[in-house]
């Protein structure tokens, strides 16, 4: 069986759509779990979709966010398998989660990663494939640096099927901050060592939703993200794996650094502004420690895509030497250019 799980809070026009997509799976040993808040309209609404199909379960608990919530789904999560789901997206077709549940117990592995598209109103928009395969080398520097931050397929958990057992064992669960808790789950994830598996199919559409959380303006943006960073670095140190994979936290930091400074720029905030969240960073003792890292073990060496590589590199030498006035400068001409958007702009927040 697979637990679906969404999030109904906050709930618009998007849901009944979205409910639709999930009862007329061609794979129907299926649990839709409607994690929502009491005595809401969302609470009643869920509600309703209950009564019109034995599948659908509220789970109704007190005020919380994304994370907090998909842990409550988590924890009454039912199936062999975890399939995330956010209540205004769908699945790309109704054979979907059949072709999904094929394949991963077909391999026998513990997450399968596929593709996805974007909604904008009524179009459909194709993304960059995430371009991994069998032959991946997942444990590389340049997997990790694709797959979380430059095409980002691992920052989010729709488009992706879990083995709940996996996620049990290893005790993963979300942060229960208020942006992000996609990407440090899948860190989780990854500092697991699962065993992925790879659909160049296409399995859900992504609407990109401007009233989203994803495109709202975040006052402690460097706090979340450093949260999140944090969270993964606890995970792994009660894991206590062979590998810690620190690029994954310090990557984190750089980018939040990015789009931090992006959110700033795209509201047209005075350059004492810009400057004084680039000193935020740079004058961080969290940051410096990780920025040090990616430069001592030459890692951004290891990205394959040489925009990237060279950027990155750049970056983090100006981020630990503190050299404020090049990093605004460099950001700008990203952000003039829109290079920063080219591959999928909404998990910029992801």
């Amino acid at each position: 069986m697979v637990s679906i799980i969404i999030c109904a809070v906050k709930l618009n026009e998007y849901f009944k759509e979205c409910i639709h997509s999930c009862v007329t799976q061609t794979y129907e040993d299926t649990e839709i779990l409607l994690i929502t808040e009491k005595d809401t309209e969302d609470f009643l609404l869920c509600k309703e979709m209950e009564r019109k199909d034995s599948r659908i379960r509220v789970v109704a608990k007190e005020k919380h966010n994304v994370g907090k919530g998909r842990n409550y789904g988590l924890s009454e999560a039912k199936g062999d398998y975890i399939c995330f789901v956010d209540a205004d997206d769908t699945f790309y077709n109704e054979t979907s989660l059949e072709r999904m549940v094929r394949s991963l117990s077909v391999e026998n592995g513990d997450v399968l990663v596929s593709n996805y598209v974007r909604k904008v109103e009524d179009e459909l928009i194709p993304v960059m494939n995430h371009g991994f395969s069998e032959q991946t080398d997942v444990l590389s520097e340049d997997f990790r640096f694709t797959g979380f931050f430059s095409r980002a397929h691992l920052s989010f958990v729709w488009a992706k099927l879990y083995r709940k057992e996996f996620l049990d064992d290893n005790e993963i669960r979300f942060p229960e901050t208020t942006n992000g808790e996609d990407r440090a789950f899948n860190m989780c994830v990854y500092g697991a060592r699962p065993d992925y598996v790879f659909s160049d199919q296409v399995t859900y559409i992504y609407r990109n939703n401007l009233d989203s959380i994803t495109h709202s303006y975040h006052e402690k943006f460097k706090e979340i993200w450093e949260e999140n960073a944090v969270f993964y670095d606890r995970y792994m140190e009660k894991l206590q794996p062979k590998y810690s994979f620190e690029d994954l936290p310090a990557f984190v930091m750089m980018f939040s650094l990015i789009f931090h400074v992006r959110q700033e720029y795209e509201r047209k905030n005075s350059k004492k502004n810009i400057l004084e969240v680039v000193e935020a960073y740079t004058t961080d003792d969290y940051v410096n420690k990780k920025m040090n890292y990616l430069v001592e073990h030459k890692i951004c060496n290891q990205i394959s895509d040489l925009g990237y590589r060279t950027g990155t590199d750049n970056l983090s030498k100006w981020i630990v030497k503190k050299r404020n006035d090049s990093i605004i400068f460099g950001l700008e001409k990203i952000f003039d250019l829109s290079i920063d958007k080219k591959h999928s702009p909404e998990t910029a927040n992801s």
